[in-house]
C-alpha cells in the first residue's frame, strides 16, 4: 500500500513539475523540463498555426510561465526561469509575442531582467 501511495506521489508531482501547457492569445505554449537533475535544460515551444518558436534555457532550477498583456493590450507569453543558488537572480525574464511568435526578450543566467522586461511590456509585472 505505501509503494502504491508513493508512486501515485511521484506521478502528481513529476507530471507538474515536468511540463507546463498553456494557451496565450492564440498560441500554444509548451514548457518542458529534460532531464533528471537540477538545473536541466528547459524547452519552450510556442506554436500558432503553422508557425513555431522554440527555445532552449539551461541551468533552470525553477520555472513558471504565464500570458500577460502588455500595455497596447497585446498577448505576451511571459517565463520566469532562474536557478537557485545564491548568486542567482529570482528575476529572469523570457518574453514571446503570441500573435507574432517573435521572441522580444532572452535571459541572460544569472542576471536580473526585471526592468527590462517592464520596459517592453510598458507596465509592471506583478508578482
Amino acid at each position: 500500500m505505501k509503494s502504491i501511495n508513493f508512486l501515485i506521489f511521484l506521478i502528481l508531482f513529476s507530471g507538474s513539475a515536468i511540463a507546463q501547457n498553456y494557451v496565450c492569445g492564440k498560441a500554444e505554449v509548451v514548457i518542458e523540463k529534460l532531464g533528471e537533475y537540477e538545473s536541466s535544460r528547459i524547452h519552450v515551444t510556442a506554436k500558432k498555426d503553422e508557425r513555431e518558436t522554440s527555445l532552449w534555457l539551461h541551468s533552470i532550477d525553477y520555472i513558471s510561465g504565464t500570458c500577460i498583456t502588455n500595455e497596447k493590450n497585446q498577448s505576451k507569453i511571459l517565463i520566469n526561469g532562474h536557478c537557485g543558488g545564491s548568486g542567482c537572480s529570482e528575476k529572469t525574464y523570457t518574453i514571446i509575442d503570441a500573435r507574432t511568435l517573435m521572441v522580444e526578450l532572452v535571459p541572460v543566467q544569472g542576471k536580473n531582467n526585471l526592468s527590462v522586461a517592464e520596459s517592453i511590456l510598458g507596465k509592471k509585472i506583478l508578482e
